[in-house]
C-alpha cells in the first residue's frame, strides 16, 4: 500500500503549471503553436554572433522584451537549425554580470561606477582628442570585426576616419584571414575561398584541416550529415577531437609538419 502511494505520488504532481498554461495556441508570424506565456506581439530577425557560421535567428518580442527564439526556416545558412550555442543566444541578457550602464574606473579606489550615455560620450571625446592633440592624429586607430554587419563596419569606419580624423585602421577579418587569402591566391589565383556552404551536402570528399566542425560551428556539420553522397571526410589534426573520430580519416600530423603534406 505505501509502495503504491509513494509511486503515485511520483507520477502526479500536487503542484505546477495548470493545463490552462501548458495548452497551446497558435503563435502567430509563422511560429506554429505555443503556450500563451510565449506568444508575442513581435518578431525581429538577427544573425547569432557566436561562432560567425552566419546563422539566423527569429527573437520573440513582448513589450519589446525577448521572450524567446527560433531559428529562422527559410534563412539559406542554418535552414531552421540551431546549435546549443544559438539557442542559449538570449541567455545573456540576463546575466548578472552584464553590462548595462557606461561605468568609468575611480582613479583612487579602482572601482567602477556608473554614469550616463552622455557623460560616458563626453569623457570617450575628451579622452581621444587629447591623446591625438599631443601625440598627433596617427596616435589613435581603430580596428574592425567580422561579428558585425557590413553597413556597421561601413558606418564604424567613416565616423573613424572622417568623425575622428583617424588615419590607421584594420580589420580582425583581413588579419585573420590574411594566410588564408594568400594561400587561395597561390592555389587558386584568387584570394576568396572557391567553395560554399552548399558544397558541404554534395561533395563526395571534404578536408578539414585544423578545424573541430562538430564543436566549433555544429551547423556546418550538420550539412555534412545531410550530405546523401556519403561523402568522404579527412581531417588533418594533430588532435584527435571529435570531428577527428568522427572522420573517414584522420591525419593527426606532428605540430609544424603541416606544409610538408600540403606541399607534397
Amino acid at each position: 500500500m505505501n509502495l503504491g502511494r509513494k509511486l503515485l505520488d511520483r507520477l502526479r504532481a500536487r503542484e505546477g503549471p495548470l493545463t490552462r498554461e501548458l495548452v497551446r495556441q497558435p503563435g502567430r508570424f509563422g511560429l506554429g503553436q505555443l503556450p500563451a506565456r510565449l506568444a508575442p506581439d513581435a518578431v525581429a530577425t538577427s544573425v547569432c554572433g557566436y561562432c560567425s557560421t552566419g546563422c539566423n535567428l527569429r527573437g520573440h518580442l513582448r513589450d519589446g522584451q525577448a521572450l524567446n527564439l527560433s531559428p529562422d526556416a527559410d534563412y539559406p545558412v542554418n535552414r531552421g537549425m540551431a546549435c546549443p550555442k544559438g539557442w542559449e543566444a538570449l541567455s545573456v541578457l540576463d546575466a548578472p554580470d552584464r553590462a548595462t550602464v557606461p561605468l568609468v574606473r575611480d582613479r583612487q579606489s579602482g572601482r567602477f561606477d556608473a554614469i550616463s550615455w552622455d557623460e560616458a560620450t563626453r569623457l570617450f571625446v575628451e579622452g581621444m582628442r587629447d591623446v591625438q592633440a599631443r601625440h598627433g592624429a596617427a596616435a589613435a586607430a581603430f580596428l574592425g570585426t567580422g561579428q558585425i554587419p557590413t553597413e556597421e563596419i561601413a558606418f564604424f569606419g567613416s565616423l573613424a576616419k572622417f568623425g575622428m580624423g583617424m588615419v590607421h585602421g584594420d580589420g580582425n577579418t583581413r588579419q585573420c584571414m590574411a594566410t588564408a587569402a594568400r594561400a587561395y591566391k597561390e592555389s587558386f589565383g584568387f584570394d576568396a575561398p572557391p567553395y560554399c556552404y552548399a558544397d558541404f551536402e554534395t561533395s563526395d570528399v571534404l578536408v578539414l584541416v585544423g578545424s573541430n566542425l562538430c564543436i566549433a560551428h555544429p551547423i556546418l556539420w550538420e550539412r555534412i550529415c545531410r550530405n546523401p553522397n556519403d561523402p568522404k571526410i579527412i581531417v588533418v589534426d594533430p588532435r584527435r577531437t571529435e570531428t577527428a573520430i568522427a572522420a573517414t580519416q584522420h591525419l593527426a600530423l606532428h605540430p609544424k609538419s603541416d606544409l610538408v603534406l600540403f606541399y607534397g
